[in-house]
């Protein structure tokens, strides 16, 4: 792994691939951290330099730092695309990593980001999901409730990447970092509704790609195509699985959906 000193706290991040190819930097949800795409940055890196940061506070040490929100993360990304000097790079996201994502298309604007991919992102929240939420920013409730999500993501899976994600690498990143992320996706919910109402708040939007097996309700994937008929700007790609993981459970077919959109047209 690679690190550097970045808004005054350690970025590790791993790399793939060509350096002098196009860029493309692959941001996971909270605690998680490049493992997440060990299944698909390696085929992206046919054709791309791929980067795989992790998160301040989230790298292999786990080394302490100050409290911290999803815009100091979009800041970090921002700071590590200045020093890497990349001029051309595409941005692909796991789950609410997502909002991490559109903060920085915002940031940098159309011109440096004129696509984007999203994979597994809750595009309507389900009910009970600010239960989850506010269980989670509980000293008291978070570990019954990310156990108890945990068990709904693992259901009805026996992918072994996709077990030792959930039971072993999520937990391991500790309550402090779980409640942090309760409430910064809580915070992002709460302004905006969902992230439909995010992106369509861009001044001008990036070609977007939303790669997604959950939820399963066929209605899920009705209200995205509707939307979709109404801002062609976004691209709902369903692809069959049973959990939150794509790029874990059926990382061939996310890369292929990743490739197809960034392709040059």
């Amino acid at each position: 792994m690679k690190s550097l000193q970045i808004n005054g706290e350690l970025l590790t991040y791993t790399d793939y691939g060509n350096p002098a190819s196009p860029a493309i930097i692959m941001l996971s949800g909270w605690a998680q951290d490049y493992r997440l795409f060990k299944n698909v940055a390696p085929i992206l890196a046919e054709s791309y330099y791929v980067i795989c940061p992790d998160y301040r506070g989230h790298n292999p040490d786990m080394l302490l730092c100050a409290d911290f929100t999803s815009d100091d993360l979009a800041s970090d990304i921002v700071e590590l695309v200045k020093r890497l000097e990349l001029t051309k790079f595409h941005l692909v996201s796991h789950s609410h990593g997502c909002w991490v994502n559109i903060e920085i298309c915002e940031r940098l604007g159309y011109a440096t980001l004129d696509k984007t991919v999203l994979i597994d992102w809750l595009m309507e929240p389900h009910p009970g999901f600010d239960r989850q939420l506010a269980d989670g920013q509980d000293i008291e409730l978070y570990a019954a409730g990310r156990k108890s999500m945990a068990d709904e993501w693992a259901s009805k899976t026996d992918n072994e990447d996709v077990l030792n994600h959930i039971y072993n690498e999520m937990p391991s990143f500790g309550g402090a970092m779980w409640r942090r992320a309760c409430r910064e996706i809580a915070k992002g919910y709460a302004k905006w509704g969902s992230p439909l109402e995010r992106m369509s708040a861009l001044e001008r939007k990036p070609a977007v790609a939303h790669i997604f097996s959950q939820p399963l309700a066929q209605a899920y994937r009705d209200m995205q195509a509707d939307f979709a008929k109404l801002n062609p700007w976004f691209t709902p790609v369903y692809i069959a699985g049973e959990t939150h993981f794509p790029s874990l459970e059926n990382g061939p077919q996310v890369a292929a959906a990743i490739l197809a959109h960034l392709a040059p047209t």
